[in-house]
């Protein structure tokens, strides 16, 4: 069984250049072949006799790979310069970067303490609230 259905053009025995009378002559031979239904033939003939159907099927069949002749000299202008060049920016050094240590991390998370234990380690003063964490308030006069 065939992956695909083959085309009308291939049913009828036809060119895509196919006149609509080379068609019409062509549905008799291909019916007595006996290669297809009869029904698939009045089908194929049908859909390549409607001009709007025939030009949606032809739009939708890959063209046939055509030979170039010195397709390496025709490439080779846009072989030879990148066609996308990315500068990366370097990165910033490691010493810019914070860290964070796995006990500063649990102390600022940590549960706190129960009444009469020690007192709750201190906020470290990068995590300290000031100014910058709260939005801009006008104030009337």
């Amino acid at each position: 069984m065939p992956l695909e259905e083959p085309s009308p053009y291939e049913i009828l025995g036809v060119p895509p250049s196919a006149s609509a009378r080379e068609i019409l002559l062509a549905v008799g031979p291909a019916t007595k072949s006996g290669r297809h239904t009869r029904q698939q033939v009045q089908e194929a003939a049908a859909l390549l006799r409607n001009p709007d159907k025939r030009l949606e099927l032809d739009l939708q069949q890959p063209l046939p790979p055509e030979p170039v002749d010195r397709a390496a000299g025709l490439l080779a202008p846009a072989l030879a310069d990148p066609l996308l060049v990315v500068e990366r920016p370097q990165p910033p050094p490691a010493a810019s970067f914070l860290a964070l240590h796995r006990d500063e991390l649990a102390a600022d998370f940590a549960e706190p303490a129960p009444p009469g234990t020690a007192p709750e380690p201190p906020v470290p003063a990068r995590f300290a609230a000031d100014l910058s964490v709260l939005p801009q308030i006008e104030v009337p006069e």
